[in-house]
């Protein structure tokens, strides 16, 4: 598994190691799974889709929400007969918590209520700093890792302390003793840039994202920016500000991406036998580090 910060490089490394060992791909990105986003989530070209076979890519439509566990049910078929055939799969993303709801068990938490969700959603949009106060008032261990910027992470773990009369933090066991969901050798890394460094990429690879057309991309989307796919960055930012000129939105993307990347930074910290690999590292670091 290769985690990293967004803009760090995942895609050129996964691909190389890939090819090196002679494996598939299996993408772990929330966002690239969406067909109708392309250029606002750095989804990977066709020159790179067609040099090793990408499973997970624009696999399902915006209009049909990912979640973590949804995500762990649909990959694991794919999962377990590419190890049945191959032995061995790569998987690479940002989305450290759908790489984790895949490669382990997950707590038995009760299902969505669609009603009490709905009503959270509205509430979100009307005042989201009071839903924010009240999960750090009600389970404030979890408020303290939680990336409370996420609605779908502070109303899902409101929804489930609602159902369940106990903290959200107290029920996810798995964090502190995972329990592995394949019979296989896993190896997990992290690429681990410097921040200026990554500043640079991110700011470059705003502005290449311009130039392929993300704001027409953005715009033709904008029917649906009500959608949970499309809260995110790069997106939202012309949604919330449809009249800013080019030079303030790639400087607000640039902004908010490296906040993100800063979180993504934060929880792989938090993630036990990660194993950390300088920015531009190719293969043959990722396979000197095995044992």
């Amino acid at each position: 598994m290769l985690h990293g910060p967004t803009a760090s490089g995942k895609t050129a490394l996964a691909i190389a190691l890939a090819k090196h060992v002679g494996a598939r791909i299996l993408n772990t990105d929330a966002r690239q799974l969406y067909r109708e986003m392309r250029i606002g989530v750095a989804r990977p070209n066709e020159e790179e889709l067609s040099s090793v076979y990408h499973h997970g890519i624009a696999s399902h439509s915006i209009h049909d929400a990912v979640t973590a566990m949804s995500y762990a049910q649909w990959a694991s078929p794919w999962m377990e007969t590419e190890l049945a055939e191959r032995g061995q799969v790569v998987l690479v993303g940002g989305s450290g918590l759908y790489a984790k709801a895949l490669l382990y068990h997950s707590d038995p938490f009760p299902e969505a209520d669609p009603e009490f969700r709905k009503t959270m959603e509205l509430r979100w949009k009307e005042d989201a700093e009071a839903l924010v106060d009240e999960l750090r008032s009600k389970d404030p261990d979890y408020a303290a890792q939680a990336d409370v910027k996420n609605s779908r992470r502070v109303i899902r773990a409101l929804e489930v302390i609602a159902l369940t009369g106990k903290t959200y933090s107290s029920q996810r066991t798995t964090d502190t003793h995972p329990r592995p969901r394949f019979d296989a050798e896993y190896h997990e890394f992290a690429l681990w840039p410097g921040m200026p460094a990554l500043e640079s990429r991110i700011a470059k690879r705003t502005a290449a994202m311009f130039r392929e057309g993300l704001r027409e991309e953005a715009q033709g989307l904008a029917a649906y920016a009500d959608l949970p796919a499309l809260q995110t960055v790069g997106y939202r930012e012309f949604f919330e500000e449809p009249n800013a000129d080019a030079t303030s939105l790639k400087a607000l993307i640039s902004t908010h991406t490296r906040q993100y990347a800063k979180r993504q930074l934060t929880w792989i910290q938090k993630q036990p036998g990660v194993e950390r690999i300088p920015l531009g590292s190719g293969p043959e670091v990722l396979l000197s580090c095995l044992p």
